[in-house]
C-alpha cells in the first residue's frame, strides 16, 4: 500500500501545481479583459470592505514616515496625503499643525478620518476619489503618496501623469514623497504577456504591464487588485519623465523604498 499512497501523493501534489498555474494564468487574463473603471470599482469596493471589518483606527507614523517628515515637511506645511484612507498617517500630520488635505477612493475609510478629526476638534480636508482622476485645489509644500499607493496605479503613463499632476501643485521648493516595496518579486513574463493579449483582443482601455502582480481578492463577485514591483532605476526614469529629479531615496529595513523628489 506504501508505493500506491506515494503514488497517489505525488499526483495530488503535482495536481494541485497545475491547478495553481492555471488559476494564475486565468487571473491575468481576465484582469486583461477588464476596464479600469472596473479595475478601480475593485479597489473601492475591497478597501471598504476592509475598513468596515476595520473601523478602530490607529494613528501613527512608520519609523521612517517619522524621519522623512522631520526632514522634509517644515512647521505648518500644507500637506496633500494620497492614500489617506482611515487617516494613519494623516492624524499625525494634523497633530504636529500641518495644514493637510487628505485623498482616498474609500468612503467609508474617509468616513473614520472624518469621525477620529472630529473626535479631537481637529481639521483636515479630505477628498474621495482618485488622486489621478480628481480636482485638486490649493497648492501645497508636500505631497505624499502614502505607504505604497503610487505602486497601485496601473500603468507607467498614468504614475507619470499622476507625479507630473503633483508637480503642477506644488509650491516652490516643494517635494513629492513616493514609497514603494523592495522585496517583491515581479510575476512571470509569460503571465503578463497572456494580460496584454487579452487586453488587446477585448480592446480594453489599460494594459497589464512588466512588474505588475494581479491578484484573486477572493470576493463574491468577480474582483482583483493590482500592485506594481519596480525593477532598479524604474522610478527614477517615471520621475525624470514627470520633470522631477530625486533628491533624497533610502531603502529602510530591506523592505522598502523611500524616493523625495523636486521639480527640475
Amino acid at each position: 500500500m506504501a508505493p500506491i499512497r506515494s503514488a497517489v501523493a505525488r499526483l495530488l501534489f503535482h495536481s494541485g501545481r497545475i491547478a495553481d498555474r492555471f488559476s494564475r494564468a486565468t487571473v491575468y487574463l481576465s484582469a486583461g479583459a477588464r476596464r479600469l473603471a472596473e479595475m478601480q470599482a475593485d479597489t473601492i469596493r475591497s478597501w471598504d470592505a476592509f475598513y468596515q471589518t476595520h473601523p478602530s483606527h490607529d494613528s501613527k507614523l512608520l519609523p521612517w514616515e517619522e524621519e522623512f517628515v522631520a526632514r522634509f515637511v517644515p512647521d505648518r506645511a500644507a500637506v496633500l496625503v494620497v492614500g489617506c484612507g482611515s487617516g494613519r498617517d494623516l492624524v499625525p500630520l494634523v497633530e504636529r499643525d500641518c495644514l493637510v488635505t487628505g485623498i482616498d477612493p474609500s468612503h467609508t475609510g474617509l468616513a473614520i478620518a472624518e469621525r477620529v478629526l472630529q473626535t479631537y476638534n481637529w481639521s483636515a480636508k479630505l477628498i474621495e476619489g482618485f488622486f489621478e482622476d480628481a480636482a485638486i485645489g490649493g497648492a501645497f509644500d508636500v505631497v505624499i503618496f502614502s505607504y505604497y499607493s503610487y505602486a497601485t496605479v496601473a500603468m507607467a503613463s498614468r504614475r507619470i501623469l499622476a507625479l507630473k499632476k503633483a508637480s503642477s501643485i506644488l509650491r516652490p521648493g516643494g517635494h513629492v514623497i513616493v514609497s514603494h516595496a523592495a522585496a517583491i518579486s515581479p510575476p512571470r513574463a509569460t503571465l503578463v504577456r497572456l494580460g496584454r493579449m487579452m487586453g488587446a483582443l477585448t480592446r480594453s482601455d489599460w494594459r497589464v504591464e512588466p512588474g505588475d502582480l494581479v491578484s484573486d481578492n477572493r470576493e463574491p463577485v468577480p474582483s482583483l487588485s493590482l500592485v506594481h514591483t519596480f525593477e532598479e532605476g524604474e522610478l527614477e526614469r517615471e520621475a525624470a519623465a514627470a520633470d522631477l529629479r530625486l533628491v533624497y531615496r533610502r531603502v529602510s529595513g530591506g523592505n522598502t523604498v523611500v524616493a523625495v523628489m523636486s521639480p527640475r
